[in-house]
Order: structure tokens, then sequence, then C-alpha cells
């Protein structure tokens, strides 16, 4: 049986339902993206071709967002898989640049890489024949004197920095269907530092300049808030994404000290600035293990966490923090070639469990690799969409 009022909302409202803890307690079906490998393995082995594949040439490891495009975010969507299996479009990226402009420049090109320089000044190499994150040779910022050369190419001209389409973009968006996101990569009161300048770079400055991190920091949240106003002035965005991905397996990378130091004055201004557009749901991307950075994010003002890697115990997540947003947290190694319909079954158990108790959203613990069959995620998918469908009959606490 289909929960009630389920079949009346659509991808939009049932993402403010959720997050809002209500009574109506309405997920979302969606997955946060997929490789490219993966939907063309797919394609070959039961994903029915309903719509464009935008992703057929495109590089084995490049995300795949399972959403709706917004014209000009610049990211390959899959409308295949949503139409598949009946899925809600994942939140959609608002277009948004903070880069300088610098022109691109390709420095070298052959068969087997190419090395260029993109509008932030980041100098990199891409491989062509193994697909990857494309590594940086060099950054822009190696130093404070770096950072106000930097600086200063940059203006006050935010409107340049809109959607070409603005005006008609911020119409159509009235009346829309689907939830979008404003922010993400790169993005991030610990990120976008050590995106221009590299992890060593903003490591060692914490000790030996932390003005020097404090003034970028200053300047880069002045130019978003400036930038963003004009944005959200005129288009409610259903949530903020921010980017830290500062953990790894064995937990944080930055200490409590240097996160309050550091980090936590920043947010407690950008919030009380999206206060004052009334956003609700502020969410942060971070990779690793973050049962320890947790609590610092919500002491800032974070509303909620994705994507919940596997290496933490969702569950006990929201054991300890009941009304923190939760969007993710299913082991996609359960759907490896090795993985069984029963080893599935006990994590949906779990899943179910957490359904229940609201503020989540299920889906895999990040993009859908290759390593994942077709076979497992078509039982993992439409097992989960039958508990949503069903809603949960276990008492909530």
């Amino acid at each position: 049986m289909i929960k009630k009022g389920a079949m009346a909302l659509n991808s939009r409202e049932k993402f403010n339902s959720v997050m809002s803890f209500d009574d109506n307690n309405i997920t979302m079906k969606t997955e946060f993206g997929f490789w490219a490998k993966t939907l063309k393995n797919w394609l070959g082995s039961g994903l029915k071709q309903t719509a464009e594949a935008p992703y057929i040439n495109a590089l084995d490891a490049k995300i795949v967002r399972a959403s709706v495009d917004i014209a000009g975010s610049g990211e390959l969507t899959d409308k295949n898989t949503l139409n598949y299996f009946g899925l809600d479009s994942y939140l959609v990226k608002f277009p948004f640049d903070l880069s300088p402009g610098l022109p691109d420049k390709l420095i070298e090109d052959n068969e087997n890489y190419k090395i260029y320089q993109d509008s932030y000044g980041l100098k990199k190499k891409e491989g062509k024949i193994t697909a990857g994150t494309p590594m940086v040779i060099d950054y822009p910022i190696k130093n404070k004197k770096d950072f106000y050369i930097y600086r200063d190419l940059y203006d006050d001209d935010y409107k340049k920095r809109l959607p070409q389409n603005w005006s008609s973009l911020k119409e159509e968006l009235k009346n829309r269907d689907f939830p979008i996101r404003l922010g993400g990569g790169p993005y991030g009161f610990s990120f976008f530092p050590r995106h221009l300048m590299g992890d060593v770079v903003y490591m060692m400055s914490m000790y030996d300049d932390p003005k020097f991190l404090k003034e970028f920091n200053d300047f880069f949240l002045n130019l978003v808030m400036n930038y963003w106003s004009l944005i959200l002035k005129d288009v409610e965005v259903d949530c903020i994404f921010i980017l830290e991905d500062i953990a790894y397996r064995s937990g944080s990378f930055i200490s409590k000290d240097m996160f309050r130091e550091f980090m936590t004055p920043y947010y407690i201004i950008f919030m009380d600035f999206l206060k004052q557009f009334k956003v609700k749901n502020v969410l942060v991307d971070c990779d690793g293990l973050i049962d320890e950075l947790i609590p610092l994010f919500m002491e800032a003002g974070v509303t909620g966490i994705f994507p919940i890697e596997a290496v933490n115990d969702v569950s006990e997540i929201r054991e300890k923090y009941p009304r923190l947003q939760l969007m993710g947290g299913i082991d996609k190694k359960l759907l490896f070639k090795d993985g069984t319909k029963k080893g599935i079954d006990e994590e949906l158990i779990k899943i179910k469990k957490l359904i229940a108790k609201g503020g989540y959203v299920p889906h895999i613990d990040h993009a859908v690799s290759e390593d994942v069959t077709w076979e497992n995620f078509k039982y993992y998918r439409e097992a989960l969409n039958r508990i949503i469908d069903e809603g949960s009959d276990i008492k909530t606490s």
C-alpha cells in the first residue's frame, strides 16, 4: 500500500517535507549520482534508454547527477534512471561561479592526457585513458602576497556572475516541481582555501600565518554574500550546500580548536546572512569519518550532513542527533559483484527504521561507482522504493 499523500507531492515538496520533520514524513526516492562508467555498463545490462544519455562520451569517473537540469549548471544529468525507477530528482545545482574568470588555457595536449589552466588559475593534468580527478600541478596562491594579487582579480560587479538567462530563469523557477540547491564545490570555509592553495600551504598557514587564512575567508565570505544576495532575493532555494571534506577514514584532519578558530566565525556570519532570506536547510558535504565534526558543524548552525559514507554508523548518528537532517548513508559496497540480497535486506531493515524517525533522505553513500552491478542496484532500489511507498510500522521515538 502506498503511503497516504505520497503520490500527491512532487519532488520539491517531498524534500521540504522530510527536511522539516513534519508529521507526513514522506521522504524522497532519489540518488546522489553515478559514475558515467556505471551508467554505460547498465545501458548494456538492463537499464532502458528512454531519454538522452549525455554521458556516453564522458570520462568514466565523471559524476552524473540523478536529477533534472538547469541550463548553465555545468553538470551531467541522467533521466534514464529517474524514469526506470520512478525517482525524484536530486537537488538540482543552481549555476554559480566564484572564480575570477581567468581564461581557460590549454598548455599541453596528447593522446594520454592534457594539461590546462582553468578559470580559477589552477594548473591541472587530466588523464584521457584512466579517468579520475584531475591532478593539480600548480596552485595560484602560495602565500599572502599571492593572495593579495589574486584578490585584485575580482571586482564588485556581482551581476555579471548571474546566469545569462537570469531574467527568464528566475521566473521559470517560481513554479518548479524539483528542489534546487545553491552552493557545493568549491565553496566551503576550509575547502575553498585548500582549492586555491593546496592542503600543505593551508595547513602550514594555520600555524605560520593565521591572519592570512582569516583574511582569505573574510574576503570570500563577503564576495559570496554580495553575490548570492542577488540570487536569494529572487529565487527561493530549497537548500544551501557547503563543501568541506575535512575528514578521512580515521577522522577529521582539523582539530576542534582549529575548526573553531578558522571556520566557526565565518559559518556564524553566513548563517545569519541566510536567515535574512528564510533559508531553512543548510547541509555540509563532508566525506570520511565525521563523528567528531558533527557537533562542531551543528554548533556553527548547520542543519544537516551528507553523504554519510559507510565508515560512519548512520543509525548511531541519528540516535545522538535526533533533529539533524541526514542524506545518504547506504553502503555501496553491498551492491558490488560479491554483494548478496541478504546483505542488502539487512541494510534496508536499518534504513527503514531511520526513515520512520524523519529528517532522512536515504541513498547510496556517494556517487554509485562502476563496481555496483545492475542486478544488485535494481534489487536494492526497488526494495527501497517499496519501503518508502508503504511507510513504516515501526514506532518513532
